[in-house]
């Protein structure tokens, strides 16, 4: 059956969205679908061969059409990149792809061409690579007016107590020009600081499902094909106030980072969730205020960050990687600052990483910062706990918190001790408060054999990770998830819950 013969057949491709054309093995074009003559401009007919196509697709290198077909010929595929004209008059980069087809008895039938628009998909790198070295500039700036800002400090306070200490003379009128220039440079240093957090900012009200609903489309059409895109239903939410374009920098690159953690492929997940923080739960740091904030998370299935490597991954010009700059997440946290938030990390060796934007709402943002309060910890219960995580900071607090709220608590530092002491004390323990990713004896394996010796007994997992890494526990224990960081109040509020609805 001949190539002429299957036209009904082809059209079938004009519903997708990348160009292909079909030409015979003499080179003569018996095919293009739609989106092919859409990228080129032309009707069907109009381009009798691939000889045709010189004069409206420039091949990198200097290559030529026959000197495709020859590759094809050796080698049966050939990659590459291209560019066009649109019909517009605006140049067009393509990615091109190219195949020569067999018939039953392995002689040449046709060749097959692929073209897809990597237009907006190279320009958003380009763009994410301009941001990152003008993010560069401005961190640098705002550091170095800082420091300058600190020194003008101790110019005008000395200047000052030095004018205080002279008697009425000329020397006085010389200290008080002292004092005008160190002040005329501290209004230049502040114009500083204000352009390099507020440049060129547009304050709006954001929905932040249209935000995420941008970003997924967009990596969609440009994440390669072994990197799986999850991204969950939408719910109501509410909006923030910020320029929108630095929100959109900032996720960008968090996924540009995690793209990057994938080269053997995995899976990006795009999250949005909302939390409220009370005043204790945010004493350690002064300059976060109480209220409702908008929680963006990007994980990412790769190889994870070492310990040692973690708490330096925000630091200017700090880097992993031969081809980066070092300089992504250290935009990431300098923008996520101007917004009033604040950045997190999650990770661990082999099983990924998870960042979250800490977003202030609205509402937060017209709050004013109020002293610390202690709230209370929340619900209270008299029961027995079996508290299991392997990091000691973490397993230290919520032992901490939950004996505070009345709870007799038993801490493990890990699944095989908390699998250990819970053999000969089964019968004690009301609840198991499981970390999922552990070394060693991980959350599932510790769930499997306390649900063998006690079944039925309320299990509360947490984790770091987004719910999607318990995924498969929540699904068969029906455990309810908590996740890393907790406040005081959600967790125990989280426990209360959990041993509730296992009372008859």
């Amino acid at each position: 059956m001949t190539i002429q013969a299957n036209q009904q057949h082809l059209q079938a491709l004009d519903f997708i969205n990348d160009g292909l054309l079909i030409a015979d093995i003499s080179g003569r074009i018996v095919y293009t679908t739609l989106s092919m003559n859409g990228l080129l401009g032309r009707d069907p007919g109009e381009l009798p061969d691939l000889h045709s196509l010189s004069g409206l697709i420039q091949l990198d290198h200097g290559l030529t059409f026959e000197a495709v077909l020859e590759s094809l010929k050796r080698e049966g595929a050939w990659t590459g990149e291209a560019r066009c004209r649109a019909p517009s008059g605006a140049s067009r980069l393509l990615d091109m792809k190219a195949t020569q087809v067999n018939d039953a008895r392995g002689h040449p039938l046709a060749y097959v061409f692929v073209a897809r628009d990597a237009t907006r998909g190279r320009s958003l790198v380009k763009q994410v690579m301009q941001s990152q070295q003008m993010e560069l500039v401005e961190t640098l700036s705002a550091g170095i007016a800082h420091e300058f800002k600190n020194l003008l400090t101790v110019i005008m306070a000395y200047a000052s107590l030095l004018r205080d200490q002279m008697p009425n003379t000329e020397l006085q009128a010389d200290v008080a020009r002292i004092q005008q220039a160190a002040h005329t440079a501290n209004e230049l240093t502040a114009r500083l600081l204000a352009v390099t957090r507020h440049t060129a900012s547009v304050m709006e009200e954001v929905d932040v499902n249209d935000v995420i609903g941008d970003i997924a489309a967009l990596q969609k059409k440009t994440l390669p094909r072994h990197i799986a895109l999850h991204v969950p239903k939408h719910r109501p939410l509410p909006k923030v106030h910020l320029d929108r374009a630095i929100l959109d920098r900032a996720l960008l690159n968090l996924c540009l980072n995690a793209r990057e953690a994938m080269p053997e492929g995995g899976t990006l997940t795009i999250e949005l969730d909302q939390v409220r923080l009370e005043p204790h739960d945010i004493r350690a740091c002064s300059e976060r205020r109480a209220g409702t904030y908008l929680v963006f998370s990007v994980t990412d299935t790769g190889p994870g960050i070492q310990p040692e490597i973690k708490e330096h991954i925000f630091e200017p010009f700090f880097t992993t990687r031969n081809a980066a700059t070092g300089m992504g997440l250290t935009v990431v946290q300098h923008v996520v600052r101007a917004m009033g938030g604040w950045v997190t990390v999650y990770s661990e060796p082999g099983l990924g990483a998870c960042f979250r934007l800490y977003i202030p709402t609205i509402e937060t943002l017209a709050m004013p910062v109020a002293e610390a309060v202690d709230e209370g910890p929340g619900p209270s219960g008299t029961e027995r706990l079996l508290v299991v995580d392997d990091d000691p900071l973490a397993l230290s607090i919520a032992q901490r918190i939950l004996q505070r709220a009345g709870y007799t608590v038993r801490a493990a530092a890990g699944g095989e001790e908390a699998i250990e002491y819970f053999k000969p004390h089964a019968h004690e323990i009301d609840l198991v408060l499981l970390d999922v990713v552990m070394p060693y004896v991980n959350g599932e394996d510790v769930y499997r054999e306390i649900h063998r010796l006690k079944p039925g007994i309320p299990v509360l997992l947490v984790s770091g990770f987004t719910p999607k890494t318990a995924e498969r526990l929540i699904r068969i224990a029906g455990a309810t998830f908590l996740t890393k960081p907790f406040t005081q109040r959600t967790l125990t509020q989280a426990v209360r819950d959990a041993l509730d609805q296992r009372k008859p």
